[in-house]
């Protein structure tokens, strides 16, 4: 019985040992392949940047804290159909030179403006105030409201001086598409009432759609009764490497 048996187990041996060879014949090949390809010197191809969307629970959940800005990081936005750069120019002691699309103004580390130069209105006087505007209230989550006062004063050679008051809002997450892409983004509204002196008076309103993915808000749309209007969509999204 032992002697008919041992020709099938040989043949079975064999069949075990071609599938091997032939197997690690086929990886062989395959690392050969590999290794042609790297050595031709060619350089690998770089994946293009593409915005994921963010959603969920967890993104939803947790705060967006305060973001990490540095000189030279630029944001480039579409205004009435014509692509303008938002760009920081230099970063100080707690406070930033802030190109806001061509007009420069002083913020804080958060972009909230303490020098303001008219978004809409390049002829107007820079207005100084003794401390912030405070559009971006970090930590951002939804339901958070602030208020925030403080006194200004136009520069110039007849200079006014007043107070002003920001009331915030988040409203929550949303779905906004602008030309970089469709994003997750954190909707907020900032009502301004401003005066002063001589009668100088005006009401400011600012929704904007922030997401942590460009580390500033891809939508932002202001409405001033005295300066009139500006809506700037991200184009792209170029932080200083």
């Amino acid at each position: 019985m032992s002697n008919r048996r041992a020709p099938i187990h040989r043949m079975k041996w064999a069949r075990f040992v071609a599938a091997g060879l032939t197997s690690l014949a086929a990886t062989i090949a395959g690392c050969g392949a590999s290794s042609d390809s790297l050595s031709t010197g060619t350089t690998p191809v770089q994946p293009t940047l593409v915005f994921a969307k963010i959603a969920g629970p967890a993104s939803d959940i947790s705060p967006i804290m305060k973001p990490l800005l540095h000189s030279g990081d630029v944001w480039v936005d579409r205004i009435q159909g014509t692509d303008r750069d938002f760009r920081i120019e230099a970063v100080h002691d707690g406070t930033m030179d802030v190109s806001f699309w061509g007009t420069e103004e002083t913020t804080d580390s958060a972009l909230n403006v303490i020098v303001y130069r008219s978004l809409t209105e390049s002829s107007l006087e820079p207005t100084k105030s003794n401390k912030p505007g405070m559009w971006f209230a970090f930590p951002l989550y939804p339901g958070k409201t602030w208020k925030n006062s403080y006194d200004w004063e136009i520069e110039g050679a007849a200079p006014y001086r007043g107070k002003a008051e920001d009331n915030g809002t988040v409203l929550g997450w949303e779905e906004v598409q602008v030309p970089a892409g469709t994003f997750h983004a954190l909707k907020v509204r900032v009502n301004t009432r401003v005066y002063g002196t001589g009668g100088m008076a005006d009401d400011e309103t600012l929704v904007y759609w922030y997401s942590p993915q460009v580390n500033r808000f891809v939508k932002f749309d202001y409405r001033s009764a005295y300066e009139g209007g500006l809506l700037a969509e991200l184009v792209r999204y170029k932080p200083n490497p």
